[in-house]
């Protein structure tokens, strides 16, 4: 009795870490095996067929004779091969089962994909289709504003004519530089004059206008020196007007080159 030591510390905790190991490796072996298709399913197979033994230990607190005798009157080794059947009947089928689930829930995908994809291509085709007839409403807007644009400033063009009195503007302003003054070409550039400062005398055409308006300043010039009230023989004056009449009619042709180019009449 002498020769028994006690166990010291260090070897109790050994004892105790290899008993926890032990007892955590069957509870994984047992887990193993209830997550096994075959024992799990076999497991589930014989409590379903069995069912009345289960309902009778969840419900009654019987004695051990009487639990012996419940269960011998409701199990047998029919019972039981009858339940492992079921069992391998389920994992031989299941996969397949599974499988034809799997091809059909496939099959239902891609139509659901292939919908989707052409919902997305008709909507698509739809946003270009409104995007196109939206560019075309508003380059057909755009033309209409240009042309009505284009009939404004033919017009107006049309009315500074009249007020030259058409090609009669051009011959006074070569009499002019040849020393004849035309007695309508003073009152011819003070209405012109006139036009120009109302509101609607403004070409919409910005070149047009532009060459216009150079047009109007040497206009401007040739009929303040016609209006200066300085004798005729005086020989500056003549020399200013034959010089602002040139630039005139320069600057008058140079406009009604812009509007045949632009306005096309």
């Amino acid at each position: 009795m002498n020769n028994i030591r006690p166990l010291t510390l260090k070897q109790s905790l050994s004892s105790v870490t290899t008993f926890a190991d032990l007892f955590s490796s069957l509870r994984d072996e047992l887990a193993a095996r209830y997550r096994s298709p075959i024992w799990g399913a076999t497991l589930i197979s014989l409590t379903a067929y069995h069912w009345k033994i289960v309902v009778f230990f969840f419900t009654e607190s019987p004695s051990a004779i009487d639990a012996i005798a419940f269960i011998e009157g409701n199990i047998s080794s029919r019972s039981i091969l009858n339940a492992i059947v079921i069992a391998l009947c389920y994992v031989i089928a299941f996969p397949w089962i599974e499988l034809s689930i799997a091809r059909i829930s496939a099959f239902g995908k891609r139509a659901r994909n292939d919908f989707h994809t052409e919902e997305r291509e008709r909507e698509i085709g739809r946003r270009k289709l409104i995007a196109q007839q939206q560019a075309q409403l508003i380059e057909i807007e755009f033309k209409n504003k240009s042309d009505q644009s284009k009939l404004a400033d033919i017009e107006l063009m049309k009315g500074y004519q009249n007020i030259l009195s058409g090609e009669n503007f051009g011959r006074w302003l070569k009499d002019l530089q040849n020393g004849p003054i035309n007695n309508n070409l003073s009152n011819a550039i003070t209405n012109y004059l006139y036009k120009v400062d109302s509101v609607e005398g403004k070409f919409i055409n910005p070149e047009i206008e532009t060459a216009h308006a150079n047009f109007v300043s040497d206009l401007s010039t040739l009929g303040s020196a016609l209006n200066d009230g300085k004798q005729t023989e005086d020989i500056s004056r003549r020399t200013e007007l034959t010089g602002f009449s040139r630039k005139a009619f320069e600057s008058h042709q140079a406009y009604r080159q812009e509007v045949r180019r632009l306005l096309e009449v």
